[in-house]
């Protein structure tokens, strides 16, 4: 069974991708076997911040060589980096005989013990399915109160939709834990007045010049810097994750897809009653047939 992560945050620049290198590299020095999905062309790819390499060799399950050939599959320290060469935002009105190849081709014949989501890039409602569709969520926020804004309309946005899923808050690039707390309490406050959701306390990457240094170098922080406060932030969530319970792995790889596409066919409810719903085109519109935004504005979209 395989463990499925998605990374997320209501707005771009809040540090999803580094945050979801990071965790995958600190899980692969535990000996798990580790993909990260991504979208190669979103405004902060991957590559942007590692220095990726083709993959040498990558075991699969039960894709044939021509499967193989429908996911762009990179490496790097361990980590399998994946994408599929059919882009996202066309999966709701893709044929299955089209997605078939692809999901299978990025199983691996023992399975992944974890596949980390990075949600940057991702239109709405491929971002929500995302989410809905898996066993745990994390959450990422910063001081910027916006980046708390659009968080807090993304989790309205999964309320009404039927999320079960473990939720993990991460205050990313807080100046103390004093900070982090107050940004915890006050969303909190509000999580629980307007959802009824109580937010556990949060996981927390302290600000730190390691994190730019190393991207300049192109490489993860926790690799080049493996002492940084960021680094040391990276093993605690780590640590917690280990503590979840078995039952947060609760999928196969295949079976999490084929969640995740049968949620992003089906309308999503948005609030005043409102539904998202894919156009022929591969687009998203709302219930006035207005096309949706995609991030970082879901704010207005999911409102």
């Amino acid at each position: 069974m395989t463990r499925i992560i998605t990374m997320t945050g209501g707005i771009a620049g809040i540090g999803k991708t580094h945050l979801a290198v990071n965790l995958s590299l600190e899980l692969v020095r535990r000996g798990r076997q580790v993909a990260l999905f991504h979208i190669p062309d979103s405004g902060t790819p991957v590559e942007q911040f590692i220095d990726i390499q083709p993959l040498i060799e990558r075991r699969h399950h039960t894709a044939s060589e021509q499967e193989q050939q429908h996911v762009i599959s990179r490496g790097y320290l361990g980590i399998d980096i994946l994408s599929c060469l059919i882009p996202l935002a066309e999966w709701p009105t893709a044929a299955d005989e089209l997605l078939m190849p692809c999901v299978q081709a990025m199983d691996v014949e023992e399975g992944y013990d974890e596949f980390i989501v990075d949600t940057s890039g991702m239109a709405p409602r491929e971002q929500v399915g995302c989410c809905l569709a898996s066993a745990v969520i994390v959450l990422v926020v910063t001081p910027d109160s916006r980046s708390q804004a659009e968080a807090f309309a993304l989790l309205r946005v999964l309320q009404l939709n039927g999320f079960s899923g473990e939720l993990r808050l991460l205050v990313n690039r807080v100046s103390g834990a004093m900070d982090a707390h107050d940004i915890h309490y006050l969303f909190n406050q509000e999580t629980s007045r307007h959802l009824g959701m109580k937010i556990r306390p949060p996981w927390v990457i302290l600000e730190d010049s390691s994190v730019p240094r190393a991207e300049r170098y192109r490489q993860a922080f926790s690799a080049v810097f493996p002492d940084s406060e960021a680094a040391a932030g990276i093993v605690v969530i780590a640590d917690d994750i280990d503590s979840m319970p078995g039952d947060a792995a609760a999928y196969t790889l295949t079976a999490w897809w084929a969640r995740f596409i049968e949620i992003i066919r089906s309308p999503i409810q948005l609030p005043g009653d409102a539904l998202l719903y894919s156009t022929p085109d591969g687009g998203d519109a709302d219930g006035g047939g207005n096309a949706a935004a995609a991030e970082p504005a879901l704010t207005e979209q999911l409102r």
